[in-house]
């Protein structure tokens, strides 16, 4: 009997296809940022100087996120080229492969526990002490979360890799639920204090890691492994290939944070402070839809090694289709209800006022953001992922970067939050130009994989003739 979370990439319906693979990866994304919501929400009860704190650490969180990802990402695509082109065997190799290599990439940002290491990158944002010593805090348990956040999302691949999306959001919710009862508990009940909320995400991670590794092994499914063959090491520059431009692509929205932390440092805590509210809050909705972006990377892959090129093309629009209808009617939503929504933190007046002002001039970006967002999906799925890195570039660093220095000069600290805002329509624009390239890709792609099919199809004719002279 065929497991009915596995869904057929090759043949089912597009819609249901992608409806079956997105919905369950826009919820496990949606859980995966609500450790993140949940935790600010927790922190801003303790007051503004704690929340501070928790800003200044995005950048480290965004950073232990993009390399976990990037790899996950890496590896769920060549999984799914493989099984696309009824390659097991390599399939197999790549899982096997993925862990260990995760695990040597993430581990050496254990280091952030020790304060003289934290203290050291922390100091040059040239913050207050009180902040300092509530960094020290939190980064104990964050610097430990990143190996098993790396865990999770390596066995969230293997999963995806199959086509089955429901199996990992489920380990996602079991972790979040788990997550959002411990937080106050650790951090009020316990008076860990900011600290208690890194502790209740590093065991959120930890069981949805252990849910997913184990359900693999009982469906004996390929299971990643914390050790592998050296033969089998050979893999991992495939994985940076396609992995890392992904990696340094996230790797980017660190280094465009703390930027952005730097310029807002000098107007006081409230700016900082509202910037970290107003963030939150944007993940919660573009990360969702990215989880649909990411459910196009094993569906394109799969087509992509079948060479279908009219199920990627029919995916792309179906995509950019519900982007849509969920965007719109949710940032409206937000617009009217950004103070109501935000006040659910308990901020000061000062910070209430900042973070619905940048909140809201974040939801004016958001008319081109899906078009983005498939367009990372659909690189990604046809192995270019260079146009990621591309993209977040030119958004984050190219655009976003030096606005914020010039719209503070112009318009003091809320013209921080405006530059935000126009990096992302003009990065839309460029990305519509993007779109038309990458399909005119899976084009040449796709004839190409035809091509060989029916070369292999004729050889296997041709090697199935008796020869003359051979008996009947």
């Amino acid at each position: 009997m065929q497991d009915k979370t596995i869904l057929n990439m090759g043949d089912g319906k597009v819609f249901a296809v992608l409806l079956g693979l997105s919905g369950p990866a826009m919820i496990s994304m949606f859980f995966q940022n609500l450790y993140a919501l949940v935790d600010t929400i927790f922190v801003s009860w303790l007051g503004t100087v704690e929340l501070a704190a928790l800003s200044l650490t995005i950048p480290v969180l965004y950073l232990g996120m993009a390399l976990a990802k990037g790899i996950a990402v890496g590896s769920t695509t060549l999984m799914s080229h493989a099984r696309g082109g009824d390659n097991e065997k390599k399939a197999t190799t790549i899982c096997r492969a993925s862990l260990p290599f995760a695990l040597l990439i993430l581990t050496p940002l254990c280091l952030l526990i020790l304060p003289e290491v934290n203290g050291w990158i922390f100091g040059l944002f040239k913050v207050d002490q009180t902040i300092l010593q509530q960094v020290h805090k939190f980064m104990f348990w964050l610097g430990l979360t990143f190996p098993v956040m790396g865990f999770a999302m390596i066995c969230e691949g293997v999963f995806l890799s199959y086509g089955d999306a429901k199996t990992p959001m489920k380990a996602m919710i079991t972790g979040n639920v788990l997550n959002i009862i411990l937080d106050p508990f650790f951090i009020f009940t316990c008076k860990m204090g900011i600290a208690g909320a890194s502790l209740a995400s590093f065991i959120g991670w930890l069981t949805a890691g252990l849910i997913m590794f184990s359900l693999l092994k009982r469906h004996k499914k390929d299971t990643p492994t914390f050790l592998c063959k050296k033969e089998e090491c050979g893999v991992w520059r495939e994985i940076i290939t396609l992995g890392g431009p992904v990696a340094l692509a996230l790797l980017v929205m660190p280094l465009s944070a703390a930027g952005l932390n730097y310029v807002l440092a000098p107007f006081g805590a409230a700016y900082v402070g509202a910037w970290a509210l107003s963030s939150r809050l944007e993940q919660m909705i573009i990360l969702p839809l990215y989880g649909l972006s990411c459910s196009l990377i094993p569906f394109v892959g799969f087509n992509l090694g079948a060479g279908s090129r009219d199920r990627i093309y029919e995916a792309v629009r179906i995509s950019l289709k519900i982007c849509y209808i969920i965007i719109v009617p949710v940032s409206l939503l937000l617009w009217f209800y950004a103070p109501a929504v935000i006040g659910l933190f308990r901020p000061g007046p000062e910070v209430l006022k900042l973070s619905s002002f940048a909140f809201r001039m974040a939801l004016l970006g958001y008319c081109l953001v899906p078009v983005e967002l498939i367009v990372v999906g659909l690189a990604q799925g046809i192995r270019r992922p260079k146009f990621t890195l591309l993209i977040n570039i030119f958004r984050l660093i190219l655009l976003r970067l030096p606005l914020a220095f010039l719209f503070a000069h112009l318009w003091s600290g809320e013209g921080t939050y405006i530059s935000h805002t126009v990096s992302m329509i003009l990065s839309g624009f460029f990305c519509i130009f993007l779109l038309r390239h990458l399909l005119r890709l899976v084009d040449s792609e796709c004839r190409l994989a035809d091509k060989t099919k029916n070369e292999c199809v004729v050889d296997n004719s041709s090697s199935s003739k008796p020869a003359i002279g051979d008996s009947a």
